[in-house]
């Protein structure tokens, strides 16, 4: 395996996997994942805050965190999730 940082790629990747019978395979991506030019959708949002919080936050409460996010224009305060930010026994 070859590898080179192309520095004018910026955060972009190109991809190049040559087989052991010569077939080359080649792929690229101007910009990663979540970045402003190719961003997350909201399932794909919800689905790295279940990954990130899992160690953490009770499971039950990730899904309301997920509810309370959707509507914070209407929640009258942030104590509720604040409370339901807190880490659930080990």
């Amino acid at each position: 395996m070859n590898a080179t940082l192309v520095r004018e790629l910026n955060l972009g990747a190109r991809v190049i996997v040559e087989m052991k019978d010569g077939t080359q395979y080649k792929g690229f991506k101007a910009a990663p994942k979540g970045s402003p030019e190719d961003p997350l959708s909201l399932e794909e949002i919800k689905t790295k805050f279940r990954d990130a919080s899992k160690l953490t936050i009770p499971e039950k409460n990730i899904e309301l965190l997920i509810d309370k996010i959707g509507i914070l224009e209407k929640l009258t305060g942030i104590e509720e999730i604040i409370t339901l930010t807190k880490p659930g026994p080990k």
